[in-house]
C-alpha cells in the first residue's frame, strides 16, 4: 500500500529537498565567515541582557546562529528539516570545536519531539516564510511558546514583506563569487511567492545554470503580530534588523520580533 502524505507533508518534503540541494553552496551564498564578526557583538549583548543559557535555533540551516551562540557560551540545539543542512552544522561544529546538538525535524513537529524547555527560541533567515497557512503558523507559534521556559524570549527574523509586496521587484539579490553567481528572485502569486535561486557555475570558460524553487508565504507585520498574541506571547516588540533599529515599513529590509512567553 502506498504511503499517503497530506498537503502539509508534501510542502515539508519540498522544503527539505530545496535546502538539500542548496546545502553545498549555502555558506558561500550567505557569506558564512564574515557574519561572525558582524553579528557576534549584538548576540553577546542579547545573551547577557536576557540571561540566555539555553537556546533552540529552529530552521538553523548550516548552523550559523547556533554556532555563534555556542561560541558565546550558550547551550544550543539546532533544528532543520534538511538532512544535508544538519550534516553541515555537524561539520562546522567539529571544525570549530564547538558543541551544538542537532535535530532533523520540521517547524510543525519540533514541539512534540523535544521535551526540554529553553531560555530562548529563535528562528532566523526568513525561515518562517516557509509556513504557508495561518493555521499552521498559529500552531508553530504555539509550539514555540511550549518550548520556552516561563518568561522565555522568542526571537524571529523574516523579511519585510510589506516593502517587497509594494515594490514587487523580481530580482531580490545577486551574489558573485570567483566561480559561482547566485541570483535570488520572486515570482508573485495571489497569496504566495515562488522563491527561486539560480546558481550559475563557471567552469573552463563555460557556464552551467540550475534553478531551485520553493513556495513562500509573505507574512506581513499585522498578520504575524496578531498570531503571536493568539499563541500566548506578550511584550511584543518590532524592529528593523538584528541590531534592533526602529522598524520602517517603507525602508527596512527585515522584520525582527522579540516577544516573551506569557507567565
Amino acid at each position: 500500500m502506498a504511503l499517503k502524505i497530506d498537503e502539509s507533508g508534501k510542502a515539508e518534503l519540498r522544503v527539505a529537498e530545496f535546502y538539500d540541494g542548496l546545502a553545498p553552496d549555502y555558506d558561500l551564498m550567505t557569506g558564512f565567515e564574515k557574519r561572525f564578526v558582524q553579528e557576534r557583538p549584538f548576540f553577546r549583548v542579547l545573551v547577557e541582557k536576557y540571561k540566555i543559557l539555553t537556546a533552540l535555533d529552529v530552521g538553523c540551516g548550516t548552523g550559523f546562529h547556533s554556532l555563534l551562540l555556542a561560541r558565546i557560551g550558550v547551550d544550543v540545539t539546532g533544528v532543520d528539516i534538511s538532512e544535508a543542512m544538519i550534516k553541515k552544522v555537524e561539520e562546522h561544529a567539529k571544525q570549530l570545536q564547538l558543541k551544538v546538538k542537532v535535530l532533523k525535524e520540521s517547524f510543525q513537529n519540533v514541539s512534540s519531539t523535544l521535551k526540554e524547555r529553553y531560555d530562548m527560541v529563535l528562528s532566523m533567515g526568513n525561515s518562517l516564510a516557509h509556513i504557508l497557512s495561518e493555521k499552521e503558523m498559529e500552531d508553530v507559534l504555539c509550539g514555540f511558546r511550549l518550548l520556552l521556559k516561563s518568561n522565555g524570549l522568542l526571537f524571529l527574523q523574516i523579511l519585510n514583506y510589506e516593502k517587497i509586496l509594494r515594490e514587487r521587484e523580481r530580482i531580490q539579490s545577486t551574489k558573485e563569487t570567483p566561480d559561482k553567481t547566485f541570483v535570488r528572485s520572486y515570482d508573485y502569486g495571489e497569496n504566495e511567492l515562488s522563491f527561486n535561486v539560480l546558481t550559475r557555475t563557471k567552469l573552463d570558460g563555460a557556464s552551467k545554470e540550475s534553478v531551485r524553487t520553493v513556495k513562500l508565504h509573505p507574512w506581513v507585520r499585522p498578520e504575524l503580530l496578531g498570531l503571536l498574541k493568539k499563541a500566548g506571547f506578550e511584550s511584543i516588540a518590532v524592529y528593523g534588523g538584528i541590531t534592533l533599529q526602529a522598524f520602517d515599513v517603507k525602508t527596512s529590509q527585515d522584520l525582527v520580533v522579540l516577544a516573551k512567553s506569557r507567565e
